[in-house]
Order: C-alpha cells, then structure tokens, then sequence
C-alpha cells in the first residue's frame, strides 16, 4: 500500500486531526484492522510561526527545507497540514519539481466547491489568510462568490485560534462560532481554512455546509492510498 507524509507541527493540536482522519477513513475502506501507512514529519513550527507577521520572505526557503528532509523519506504522497503554508509553498513548488502528489489545501477546496456548485462562501482562518489573497484569489477567478467576516470578527477569529493552536478548548469559542453561524446563515458553504478551526466547530449546527479542509486532504490521500 502507498504511504502518505504528513508535514505536521503547525500546529500539532490540528496534526492530530490529520492523523486520527486518516486511520479512521481507511479503516472504514478497508475494515479489519487496517490503519494508515503514513510518515509523521513534525517539525519546529516556531520559526515558520514567527515569521507570519513580518517576516514571509523567509518562509518559502524554510518550507523548502523541510520538504526536502521529508521527501527524502520517499513517500508516495505529500501533506502539507497547515493552511496558511500553501502560500508559501504556491511560491516554491515549480522550482522544486516534485514527484509525488502533494494534496493541496486550495486546490481541494475549489473543486469541492464546484462540484456542489455553490456560489457563495464565507472564508474563516486567521487573520492573515482571511485578509491575504492566497486563498480567496483561486476561488474568485474559478467563479466564486468569497467573503469574509467584518474586520473585529476577524480580529476574535484570531484571538481564538491562537488559543486552539495551543490545544485550549473550551465552550465559549464553540458558542462564539455558533453565534457567527447563525449570522452569516445565507452563506451556501463556510470554509474552515485554518486546521485548528474544526476543534471549536464540532457541536456547531450550522445551516450553511462546512467545509473542513483537513477533512478533504485525507479523503483524497485515501483515495490516492488505495487505488
């Protein structure tokens, strides 16, 4: 069976989201006591982290770096388990010339989206990716609608994934973003672009669909696993 690589730590509450998805999602293809062949590649996010507010020229060149380490491995997939790392990777790829599919956040995200042909979306993610174009620019040129919250719901937002990323919790971020549910309820889809986002979505109702973009990685990389 083909492996997967998962370049986690970024942060490592959400790695487990990674992990976990992936051995429940092949175990329900294949029964028995099957479990996902993966490499778990966790590297120090602080630097990566660090360098988000003022200091993105640097990034790409350390991402390439721990790709590097981590093909070294020869897995037969790539997981990139972060957001916010797709752009950096974006700018990175062509000169790498990588051989192994690398399941890649945004790309996903679009295709779902227009498979279900859903118009119009709210983008949710830290600040930074709710503001920067990375994400939002592929879907808008595929056709679709992309908004996002109001400026101090943005700032909240990334009050509370800051606090996720440390593995913290509790009932008020679950109840704060049932309330931004029911606001932004004629939204078709909400997009949860941050991997820490899905631990305070869990008891949420919402009318619109989420999208959990660790959720479409894993399905994909499953569906690469076997077959």
């Amino acid at each position: 069976m083909k492996r997967i690589a998962l370049l986690g730590g970024t942060s490592w509450p959400s790695t487990i989201e990674y992990y976990t998805k992936l051995n429940q999602l092949i175990n329900q293809e294949l029964g028995g006591h099957h479990s996902c062949p993966m490499i778990l590649y966790n590297i120090d996010y602080h630097e990566i982290k660090s360098g988000y507010a003022n200091g993105w020229n640097e990034i790409p060149g350390l991402l390439k770096t721990e790709i590097e380490n981590i093909l070294k491995l020869n897995p037969d997939g790539l997981i990139i388990c972060n957001n916010t790392l797709h752009k950096a990777f974006d700018l990175i790829k062509n000169e790498m010339h990588i051989q192994v599919p690398v399941f890649h956040i945004i790309d996903l995200t679009k295709t779902y989206i227009l498979e279900n042909n859903w118009q119009r979306v709210l983008l949710l993610g830290t600040k930074f990716t709710m503001e920067d174009d990375f994400f939002k620019q592929p879907l808008i040129d595929a056709g679709i609608q992309v908004e996002i919250p109001d400026l101090h719901e943005r700032i909240e937002i990334q009050e509370i994934q800051s606090e996720l990323a440390k593995g913290i919790i509790t009932k008020e971020y679950e109840e704060y973003f049932q309330k931004l549910t029911n606001k932004y309820v004629d939204y078709d889809a909400f997009i949860l672009a941050c991997t820490e986002l899905p631990l305070a979505f869990e008891k949420v109702n919402s009318k619109p669909v989420l999208i959990n973009t660790i959720t479409l990685q894993c399905q994909k990389a499953i569906e690469f696993i076997i077959n």
